[in-house]
């Protein structure tokens, strides 16, 4: 939570004052397309910005340290980007001799229906920021990983006060080894296949429903007052998750208007437990978009 951390986040409200320039350049919301273009051209639109940003002398953006980009966007809304996107970010940033950073601090170790989200394009980054999950059920452990062309510091120069957690540590290495001899990730992918048939299923019966995306067990659905405006309604998905929560399940909001539905279950879940879910979820949101 310093200064120069907050200062990457596009949520504003966390800025304060800036210690380092931070450019933000467009990602490819494809519902809600910052461009006001079609699903194709919004991509071309993302990659041309940023292939111009870095291009063009007079584009008022000097050359960045590194390109940081979130494989699939997580508080913004489990926006999933279109396939190819991320491997023009990387040809690019190769192209100009830029780093390029992923955030995998949400996607990372098997959320998204591969060990990290970045496998889904087959490309590697110079940088990848991992935590959550990497701390096996919850103890406090994130680290960087990065090519090792990179790595300057002496030995011991990392060590702090709280870095170095062992107790974490061990967990986190268990955690690993449990989802490899396991092949958790396949057990990820097949159960993401059945929240997102049984969600865009019960779609064509509630029609505050506007989106849905996501891949393995990382998905969103995007409420709507309108499907014809897409006027964003956070406070039924505020009222969803609350009365969800008085029914025993625990789901998340987030997204550019605070109006999407975030399912993160557990990996583990097994699918009986998924289905339940999903039909409280259905049964809460039929019932309270109809009620004033």
């Amino acid at each position: 939570m310093t200064g120069a951390a907050l200062a990457a986040s596009a949520n504003s409200s966390l800025h304060g004052r800036r210690v380092e320039p931070v450019h933000f350049l467009p990602y490819p919301y494809l519902y809600r397309s910052p461009f006001g273009l079609s699903d194709s051209i919004t991509t071309e639109a993302s990659i041309g910005l940023l292939e111009t940003a870095l291009n063009d002398p007079l584009s008022g953006i000097d050359k960045p340290a590194a390109v940081l980009v979130e494989p699939i966007q997580g508080e913004g809304g489990t926006i999933v980007p279109p396939t190819g996107f991320l491997r023009e970010v990387r040809r690019i940033t190769r192209k100009h001799g830029v780093l390029l950073i992923v955030d995998e601090v949400q996607t990372g170790f098997g959320r998204t229906g591969a060990m990290f989200a970045c496998d889904h394009e087959d490309i590697c980054p110079d940088i990848m920021t991992l935590s959550k999950a990497l701390g096996g059920i919850g103890y406090p452990l994130s680290c960087i990983a990065y090519d090792q062309r990179l790595d300057s510091w002496e030995p011991g120069a990392h060590i702090g006060t709280f870095r170095g957690h062992q107790v974490g540590m061990a967990a986190g290495a268990a955690a690993i080894q449990y989802i490899a001899e396991t092949n958790l990730v396949r057990h990820v992918s097949a159960m993401g296949e059945v929240a997102l048939t049984a969600l865009h299923s019960m779609a064509d019966t509630l029609p505050a429903i506007g989106d849905i995306r996501g891949r393995g067990l990382f998905i969103g659905v995007e409420l709507v007052r309108d499907r014809e405006t897409k006027e964003p309604w956070p406070d039924l998905a505020h009222r969803v998750r609350r009365d969800c929560a008085g029914r025993g399940l625990i789901i998340d909001v987030g997204g550019h208007f605070a109006n999407v539905i975030r399912f993160l279950p557990p990996l583990v879940i097994p699918q009986s437990l998924l289905e339940r879910g999903l039909e409280i979820f259905t049964d809460t949101l039929q019932t309270l978009e109809t009620s004033p």
